[in-house]
């Protein structure tokens, strides 16, 4: 007898939720972004989704609707079905692997048939059919007649921006100048897919090997791996990739936690691993009074150069920004930063590993050097005991929680994190750390942690430590 309670409560989360959207885009004048319509990042009511009556009810529906499903949904059909899950993310890396959603966008409204979409690549178009009906089905490109395909709101943001005939005819930097999210896109499904059908093997390997290694077989770490020539193009992918991850933020997120107006002129800040190092970028442009050490492996810093020449060639000309080859895992050679950035950096490396980074950084650390951490922060799926936990005194550290029957963590509104948090796992062994887990590894390796801000709009945080 719960069960009806429990749904018509869930209801009621959804139609106040619902709600709540409409007035809001109703007082803007302004309709809600059709899922049939291309993606358009430009348009004033995609920017209304970052109003936090909108991003709150959003979790709200998204959790509710998910929850509703899980419900009434046969569970056997449930199990089942998450054992197929995986063809959604081998499916979603053939379209943007084979150009669909450039040919679709010269295609029109009206979309085209498979079999046009097939030609381009000189495959099945059969097949090609059944690989867009399922991510159709998955509100991921619309069927607009049977056999005939187009671009929706989602399919259109793997769009990467060049002609088709461009894509195909130059493979090795199809991805460059794009925005980044198909090239996460296909990092994530390619390298993490593969080896994330390996998570049950390697649980069973008795030497603990990691999914990444028995899929691709070889002895080597991720990124040693990515050092051999012939993996050059899963270099250039992954460093257009790491753009993509704050093309999926708001575009100031940035400058939502930190403050990054209170270093002194001149200023350093040091992007640890910053690879193209778009993120001090976009701070340098805010404050050009600051200088910036963007730090990589070699790779990654030669297309760094082409980028801050690109997009930023007053800070290059004026030597505010210096190119540095750097291995964090190797001592710190800048002594006088004022600011250590990492961004996804730590969640790549287990507790051991991540400790080595802090420790080179601490030791180069002056007493007045913040050290900011720029990644998700789990929370538990359960109710937490705030007063027992370690971290309750830290400015910026407590949250809110979902109402109920929602999961206290909104359960599918935030389940990237959890997906994130396994795909470090399956390549590097790495983790998306709760705040104790944050907490723990800093405390291990020098560091205090003494703020967290929780940035509006996203599930990225700030977290702000300075040397203990």
């Amino acid at each position: 007898m719960q069960s009806v309670p429990t749904l018509r409560r869930l209801a009621n989360i959804i139609a106040d939720s619902v709600a709540t959207m409409e007035h809001v885009y109703e007082d803007a004048g302004m309709p809600l972004p059709s899922l049939d319509e291309p993606f358009n990042p430009k348009d004033p009511a995609e920017a209304l989704r970052q109003d936090p009556k909108v991003s709150d009810a959003v979790k709200n529906l998204i959790a509710a609707a998910a929850q509703i499903t899980a419900t009434v949904c046969d569970p056997m059909r449930v199990a089942v079905n998450t054992s197929h899950a995986f063809h959604l993310s081998s499916c979603l890396l053939a379209a943007s692997d084979l150009n669909v959603t450039e040919i679709l966008r010269e295609a029109g409204p009206k979309g085209t048939d498979a079999r046009d979409i097939a030609a381009s690549s000189q495959v099945d178009p059969g097949l090609m059919a059944r690989i867009l009906r399922l991510l159709a089905t998955h509100h991921i490109f619309r069927e607009v007649s049977p056999g005939v395909f187009a671009n929706n709101r989602v399919s259109s943001t793997l769009d990467k921006g060049k002609p088709s005939s461009v894509l195909y005819s130059n493979r090795a930097d199809r991805l460059l100048g794009s925005s980044g999210v198909a090239a996460l896109a296909e990092h994530t499904a390619d390298i993490g897919g593969k080896s994330g059908v390996y998570l049950s093997d390697s649980l069973l390997n008795p030497n603990g090997v990691l999914p990444f290694n028995l899929a691709h077989q070889t002895g080597e770490a991720m990124f040693t791996w990515f050092q051999r020539p012939e993996n050059s193009y899963n270099v250039s992918r992954f460093a257009v990739a790491m753009k993509g991850t704050a093309a999926t933020e708001p575009s100031d997120l940035i400058f939502r936690g930190f403050d990054w107006s209170l270093l002194s002129s001149n200023g350093t800040i040091v992007d640890v691993g910053g690879g193209i190092g778009h993120l001090s970028l976009t701070i340098a442009k805010r404050y050009p009074h600051l200088r910036v050490v963007n730090q990589d492996l070699a790779g990654p810093i030669e297309l760094s150069k082409q980028y801050w020449q690109d997009n930023f060639p007053e800070h290059v000309n004026k030597q505010m920004i210096k190119f540095q080859v750097q291995d964090f895992f190797a001592p710190q050679s800048i002594t006088d930063a004022d600011v250590f950035l990492l961004r996804y950096i730590l969640h790549d490396w287990p507790d051991d590993q991540a400790a080595i980074i802090l420790e080179h950084l601490r030791a180069a650390a002056l007493p007045t050097t913040r050290l900011v951490i720029i990644e998700k922060i789990v929370p538990f799926a359960s109710a937490e005991d705030l007063e027992a936990s370690r971290t309750k005194a830290i400015p910026g550290a407590s949250r809110p929680t979902a109402e109920y029957p929602l999961l206290p963590n909104w359960g599918a509104a935030t389940a990237d994190l959890y997906l994130y948090d396994l795909t470090m796992h399956v390549l590097l062994g790495g983790v998306e750390r709760t705040l104790e887990g944050f907490w723990d590894v800093l405390s291990l390796s020098g560091w205090k942690l003494v703020e967290v801000h929780h940035c509006p709009g996203s599930q990225l945080s700030h977290l702000v430590a300075v040397p203990s």
